[in-house]
C-alpha cells in the first residue's frame, strides 16, 4: 500500500515540503494546507514551479513505469496526488527525488556559465538595446525578393518568428510583419534592429512602413532621431554619412531628437523629449544631418523606397466579420474544462463579439474551418490574473489528444507539446495578436477552443474579442 507520512507540524524546510508533495507523501490535510499556501506565498509558488519543472524533466528522462494515456496534459503534482496511483509509479518517483537537487544545482551552474560566455563574446560596438520583450517573438518575415542575408544568430527564415536582434540584409528586399500590426518593407543593403513588436532601429539603409492592420503606435529610431507613427505610411533612410531622410506618404509622424549618447554606448530606443518634437505631414520630406538637425525640407518621393505592391502578400482584409460568440453554442472542451472539479465559467462580452473565461476553463465552439498555409487568426487578448496556460487551439473533435493544436499566448507554465512562439502577453491591457496558424497546421478543423487554465488554485482569467479567421490575401 502507498502509505502517507504522518504530519509534522514543526516541519519548516520548504524544499522538503514541496518534495513530499511531489512524491505524494503528504496527508490529505497537508495537501490542502500546501495548496492554500501557494495562493498567498509568492516565494513558495516560485520554489514549487522550479522543483515541479525539474521533476518533470526527470520523469521525461527516466520514463514512467506504465503509460498514462488519460493523463496526457495533467500537471505532475496532480498525477501523484491521485488516490489511485500505482505503487510502482510512487517507487520510481522516490528514486527520482534523490536526483532532484543535484539536477537543479547543475542547471543553475550551467546557466551561470552560459551567461559568462555570452558576456565574454559580446562585441564592444553599439547594438540595439532590447527591452522587456528580449527573447520574445516580435516580428515575422512574410515574403522575400532575392535576399542575401549576412548570417547572425537570429533567424532570417520566412514564416519563423523573429525575436529582438539584428537583421542585416546585404541585398534584395524583405517584407516584415511586426506582431503589433505594422508591416515594413526593408531594402538592402540595410541593418535593422528589432527591439519589440512595436519598435525598431534603422542603423543603415532604407525601409518603408507600408501598412498597418489596426490603429496603434509604432516607433522607429536612428542614431539621432525617434519617429513615432500612428498608422502612417512613410519611408526612412540612413545614408553612409549618417544623414537621415524621412518621406511621409500617408498620415503624419512625430519626429524628436534622441538624447545624445557616447559612441560606444548608443541607446537606440531612448524616449524622446516631447518638447523637441515636430510633426511631418503626408507629402512632406525632411533631411536631417548626422546630429539630428534639420537640413532641408522638400516633397516626399515614394519612388526612392520599396512599396507594398512589389510584394504578393496584401494587407489583411477589413471586411471579415468577427466571430459572434452569442450566435454559437459554447461548450466545455474535453476533460480539461473544470478538471478536478475546480470552478470554470465564462460570459460574453463586447456585445457578443468577445468572451471572458475564468477559473480552470477550456471552452470550445464550432467553426468548421479548412486551414491552409495562408490561414490567419486575429484577436485582442487581455488577462487580469495569470494562470498556467492562456491561449487558443484547434481540434477535429472534442477530445484532447494528438489532433489538438494549442498556441499559448500567456501563462507561467511551458509544455513541450504546446506552441510557445507567441507567448508574448505582458499582463497589461489589451494586446492584438495576428498569427499565421497555417504555417503550423493545415487541414479541416471543426472546433476552436479558448483557454484559461489553472488547475492549482483555479483563478486564471482570459478575455478574447474581435476574433477573425481569414485567408491572407495576395496582390497577384
Amino acid at each position: 500500500m502507498n502509505q502517507k507520512r504522518q504530519p509534522h507540524h514543526d516541519q519548516k524546510d520548504p524544499q522538503e515540503i514541496v518534495s513530499a508533495f511531489l512524491d505524494g507523501l503528504l496527508t490529505d490535510e497537508e495537501n490542502r494546507d500546501f495548496l492554500a499556501g501557494l495562493e498567498s506565498d509568492e516565494a513558495a509558488r516560485d520554489l514549487y514551479l522550479q522543483m515541479m519543472n525539474t521533476d518533470s524533466l526527470l520523469q521525461w528522462e527516466q520514463g514512467q513505469t506504465e503509460p498514462l494515456p488519460d493523463l496526457f496534459c495533467l500537471t505532475p503534482e496532480i498525477k501523484v496526488a491521485s488516490t489511485n496511483v500505482d505503487p510502482g509509479v510512487v517507487s520510481a518517483r522516490k528514486q527520482l527525488a534523490f536526483m532532484r537537487y543535484a539536477l537543479a544545482t547543475t542547471v543553475v551552474v550551467c546557466l551561470f556559465l552560459t551567461m559568462l560566455l555570452v558576456m565574454e563574446g559580446t562585441p564592444t560596438q553599439a547594438v540595439a538595446r532590447l527591452d522587456s520583450s528580449d527573447g520574445v517573438p516580435s516580428a515575422m518575415i512574410i515574403e522575400e525578393h532575392h535576399p542575401v542575408w549576412e548570417q547572425t544568430e537570429w533567424t532570417q527564415d520566412v514564416s519563423k518568428p523573429l525575436v529582438p536582434g539584428w537583421l542585416k540584409l546585404k541585398s534584395g528586399q524583405a517584407l516584415i510583419d511586426f506582431l503589433s500590426g505594422t508591416t515594413i518593407a526593408l531594402q538592402g543593403p540595410a541593418e535593422l534592429g528589432v527591439n519589440s513588436d512595436d519598435r525598431a532601429y534603422l542603423k543603415s539603409g532604407r525601409l518603408a512602413v507600408v501598412g498597418t492592420s489596426r490603429p496603434h503606435d509604432f516607433t522607429l529610431t536612428t542614431a539621432n532621431l525617434t519617429i513615432l507613427s500612428q498608422s502612417a505610411n512613410f519611408g526612412l533612410a540612413v545614408t553612409p554619412d549618417d544623414q537621415t531622410e524621412l518621406h511621409v506618404f500617408q498620415g503624419s509622424v512625430t519626429v524628436s531628437q534622441s538624447q545624445s549618447q557616447p559612441k560606444a554606448e548608443i541607446v537606440q530606443d531612448v524616449t524622446p523629449e516631447a518638447a523637441d518634437s515636430i510633426t511631418v505631414e503626408a507629402g512632406q520630406s525632411i533631411v536631417f544631418d548626422d546630429s539630428g538637425q534639420e537640413v532641408v525640407r522638400q516633397l516626399a518621393d515614394q519612388s526612392a523606397f520599396p512599396t507594398r505592391d512589389q510584394f504578393s502578400v496584401a494587407d489583411p482584409p477589413g471586411d471579415i466579420p468577427a466571430i459572434d460568440f452569442a450566435a454559437h453554442k459554447i461548450q466545455p472542451y474535453s476533460f480539461q474544462d473544470g478538471q478536478y472539479d475546480l470552478p470554470t465559467d465564462y460570459q460574453l462580452i463586447e456585445q457578443g463579439k468577445g468572451i471572458r473565461l475564468w477559473g480552470n476553463a477550456w471552452k470550445t465552439l464550432e467553426v468548421n474551418k479548412e486551414i491552409t498555409p495562408d490561414t490567419v487568426i486575429e484577436f485582442d487578448f487581455r488577462s487580469s490574473h495569470q494562470g498556467q496556460i492562456h491561449g487558443f487551439g484547434f481540434d477535429t473533435d472534442m477530445q484532447y489528444g494528438k489532433q489538438n493544436h494549442v498556441f499559448q499566448i500567456y501563462g507561467y507554465e511551458a509544455w513541450s507539446h504546446i506552441g510557445q512562439q507567441f507567448n508574448t502577453y505582458t499582463g497589461t491591457g489589451w494586446k492584438r495578436f495576428r498569427i499565421r496558424v497555417g504555417r503550423y497546421l493545415t487541414g479541416k478543423y471543426r472546433y476552436l477552443h479558448f483557454i484559461a487554465d489553472e488547475d492549482v488554485i483555479a483563478r486564471a482569467e482570459s478575455q478574447f474579442r474581435n476574433v477573425r479567421i481569414y485567408e491572407a490575401p495576395t496582390n497577384k
